[in-house]
């Protein structure tokens, strides 16, 4: 049995055109590239539009059943992925961007983080996720004053400040 795609889709040629020039990302372009090639009757077929566009026909099929339910703005809705939650939550992390931010700062290393977090909190964190977190995502550095050379001359150092 034949399916006639064109009935079923709603916006004219002219107007998937405008929609098609205004997509920004290759997937929501692909989408209303479909819609276009079966409301202009280039693609007769949902095979042949998923060949021309390099997809799978399911994926097209999908496409055009999200269309026909949900109509253009459910077609191009970008969905977030939520991956994985974060070792560390966020009240913790903002906690310790506070403590950090402090001028009396007591963490000397990132082990003493992790500790703290661990006295405080009950949540063990590797060395490794708790350095990414305080160094790269809150790009805080701990401020140590390092040990001086003993052959260093200390009253050259302070004419030099000057």
């Amino acid at each position: 049995m034949k399916v006639d795609y064109q009935e079923r889709i709603d916006l004219s040629v002219g107007e998937l055109k405008i929609i098609l020039s205004e997509q920004r990302t290759i997937t929501n372009r692909q989408k209303v590239q479909a819609l276009y090639w079966l409301k202009a009757g280039v693609s007769p077929s949902l095979t042949d539009v998923a060949e021309r566009l390099g997809v799978h026909r399911i994926t097209v099929h999908r496409w055009l059943k999200q269309y026909i339910v949900g109509g253009l703005p459910s077609l191009l809705k970008i969905g977030k992925s939520t991956g994985r939650p974060r070792v560390i939550p966020k009240d913790i992390i903002a906690e310790l961007s506070n403590k950090l931010s402090e001028e009396s700062c007591e963490f000397k290393s990132y082990k003493e983080i992790g500790k703290w977090v661990e006295d405080k909190y009950q949540i063990s964190v590797k060395y490794q996720t708790l350095h990414k977190q305080v160094h790269y995502r809150m790009k805080a550095k701990l401020k140590v004053p390092r040990g001086s050379s003993i052959k260093k001359d200390n009253a050259a150092g302070i004419d030099l400040k000057k």
